[in-house]
């Protein structure tokens, strides 16, 4: 019996150097206790099929979907699992690049049981090149109302570095399958408006890894403009203030631009 489960997805384009570090920085954790849920989202690569397939952890259960439909549906079809089983009350998040410190699930469960008020909690992280090399430390805010007032402008967790509760899922409902790369952005959204409360361990407790593509991935009109429309949606839906708005429109024209102007726009805000 364990009170936690851990969701992972793996798709045809991860790395399996990156995966078997991002796999055993979960298997290597302090606290034990958890069953890892993984599922392909479509087919990947024999490498990564063999490799995750041989691994030998019972608390590892594997999951095959036919077809690519993106993060949000394949953390959703996982979530569809987890919630009918009334044993899990802490979900843990984990990407198939990052790497997670050893007493990462210990230190959050730990601050989930003697903290009930909070719903979601993330941690400070840092980032990391495709090397592993240090690139800078992550340092976000820690309480409810600073998150709060953080998410006027930008998300308040880096999505793999949270542990959130099952009432999240119950009350603020599935990851949003209708936006592009924003369903974490959604969800926190979805979760403030339900009254959910927010924290973030002040302890660097994720390694978070952002490689030559990572801008690449998250430029272009079609992005932009659907991250200025969400956006706009979440500050109508919550009442936020009108330099929110002005702040979205700002960021979702930078991501309008090329990859190696948002890489130099982002330094320069650093």
């Amino acid at each position: 019996m364990t009170d936690l489960v851990v969701i992972m997805s793996v798709y045809r384009n991860d790395k399996l150097k990156y995966l078997r570090e991002s796999i055993q920085s979960i298997i290597d954790q302090t606290f034990t206790q958890f069953h890892y849920y993984i599922v392909f989202d479509g087919p990947v690569s024999p490498e990564i099929d063999e490799y995750i397939t041989l691994l030998k952890d019972s608390r590892i259960k594997l999951f095959r979907l036919e077809n690519n439909g993106g993060l949000a549906n394949a953390l959703n079809y996982l979530l569809n699992v987890v919630i009918r089983n009334l044993e899990y009350e802490f979900i843990a998040r984990m990407d198939a690049d990052d790497i997670s410190m050893p007493a990462r699930f210990e230190k959050q469960r730990n601050y989930l049981l003697k903290n009930s008020d909070v719903s979601v909690l993330g941690c400070w992280y840092q980032e990391i090149d495709e090397s592993g090399k240090h690139l800078s430390d992550r340092k976000l805010p820690v309480e409810h109302e600073a998150l709060k007032k953080l998410y006027y402008t930008r998300t308040p967790f880096a999505h793999p570095s949270v542990m959130y509760r099952r009432i999240l899922i119950e009350t603020a409902g599935f990851y949003p399958t209708d936006t592009v790369l924003m369903e974490d952005n959604v969800l926190w959204g979805n979760a403030l408006k339900a009254g959910l409360r927010f924290a973030n361990i002040p302890e660097s407790l994720l390694n978070f890894r952002k490689d030559k593509d990572f801008y690449k991935r998250r430029s272009g009109a079609k992005y932009g403009w659907n991250f200025i429309k969400t956006r706009f949606k979440i500050n109508r839906s919550l009442r936020f203030p009108v330099y929110a708005y002005l702040f979205s429109f700002m960021l979702g024209v930078i991501k309008m631009m090329p990859s190696f102007l948002q890489v130099y726009i982002y330094k320069l805000t650093r």
